[in-house]
């Protein structure tokens, strides 16, 4: 007597008879991190909304912080945004947007965290290459990027 094959057993006793759709596209990708690297940061994202971590702040963050270490020589100096008090303005200050990218890289799973940290580490580099320190910075209230040499505001 002829048996089904377990496949076929199981396809009748399934959970989900209907097809998965989406209802809502899947977000956009953060250029340089992998499909599910960006989508745990969108997930951190939406779980934990404050100040420095919103909707797409990841993106606009790295964005911000290649478009300042542009190639070259020439040491750079980080302004204050024109508008710090705004979320969406703060990220203009590349030490504000930097804050923003150690603020989820601290609420991610270990995985897409260590993708992200690679990626920081290489921007890091470059950013303390390119960058002058304060002296009269305070070396134990802020991160070490709070602590390079910075010319006026954004816009002034």
């Amino acid at each position: 007597m002829p048996r089904r094959r377990p496949g076929a057993l199981r396809a009748h006793r399934s959970r989900h008879p209907v097809p998965r759709t989406r209802t809502a596209p899947p977000p956009p990708r953060i250029p340089g991190l992998s499909t599910a690297t960006t989508l745990a940061v969108h997930r951190v994202e939406a779980a934990y909304p404050d100040f420095l971590v919103f909707p797409g702040a990841t993106s606009t963050a790295l964005l911000r912080c290649r478009a300042f270490l542009v190639p070259g020589r020439r040491p750079l100096y980080p302004r204050t945004a024109a508008c710090p008090s705004c979320p969406g303005c703060a990220l203009d200050d590349v030490r504000e947007a930097r804050d923003t990218l150690a603020e989820v890289l601290r609420r991610l799973p270990p995985r897409p965290a260590g993708e992200l940290a690679s990626v920081l580490a290489a921007l890091d580099g470059r950013y303390a290459a390119r960058t002058l320190p304060d002296p009269r910075a305070p070396r134990e209230s802020a991160a070490w990027w709070h602590g390079r040499l910075g010319e006026g505001a954004e816009g002034w």
